[in-house]
């Protein structure tokens, strides 16, 4: 994964701007990736209660 799919991928699910990403993670990829990181888990964790939800 690129660091603009990234940046793209954290300001879509966090509400922020894209530059406002970038200006935030400009000399720091490790907190990119924690982000990055955190944002997959958030999806995961969406998507599992959905599946609950449709099962109920």
């Amino acid at each position: 994964m690129t660091r603009q799919e990234k940046i793209k991928m954290v300001a879509g699910a966090s509400g922020h701007t894209v530059r406002f990403i970038e200006a935030l993670t400009k000399d720091n990829e490790s907190l990119l990736n924690d982000m990055v990181t955190v944002t997959k888990l958030e999806i995961a964790n969406e998507t599992a209660d959905q599946v609950f939800e449709a099962m109920a």
